[in-house]
């Protein structure tokens, strides 16, 4: 019986990028390492880019910066997961609905503009994750007595 051959799916990861830190002394630009991550993306013909967390620093960040991301992530126009950190959770003030990034039809924000799942059929994949929701790190709960 012939088995299957499958095509290989590439998935590029990337987290805690930062994005729009709060250094007002530097002349960087902001958002510089986010077209370098699509770039080494495109380079290995990835199928989906996969964001975990901390892509942007908090979520003071100026409308501006949040449309020209936008603008970035649109113009890769591959998909592109996103799931919200603990530097940048999905709350009510959240980067991720503002400027614009959840209305970028290629990009899937885990837990705003997708359930916690987001489905590639084509691709046979899942990617599963849970946004972060507030500034707390990790949500334990514990027995009186057990810790």
């Amino acid at each position: 019986m012939p088995t299957m051959s499958r095509a290989e799916i590439i998935v590029v990861h990337s987290s805690d990028l930062h994005l729009g830190t709060d250094d007002s002394f530097s002349n960087t630009d902001r958002l510089a390492v986010l077209p370098k991550v699509l770039r080494a993306a495109s380079a290995m013909n990835a199928n989906v880019v996969l964001l975990a967390g901390d892509s942007f620093d908090n979520h003071r960040q100026p409308e501006q910066l949040l449309e020209r991301a936008a603008q970035i992530l649109r113009d890769y126009a591959k998909p592109v997961v996103i799931l919200p950190g603990n530097h940048d959770p999905l709350t009510p003030d959240s980067v991720y609905r503002r400027g614009g990034l959840a209305r970028v039809a290629n990009v899937s924000i885990l837990g705003l503009n997708v359930d916690e799942t987001v489905t590639f059929s084509e691709l046979d994949l899942g990617i599963w994750g849970k946004a972060h929701v507030d500034y707390t790190i990790c949500h334990l709960s514990q027995t009186p007595g057990s810790g």
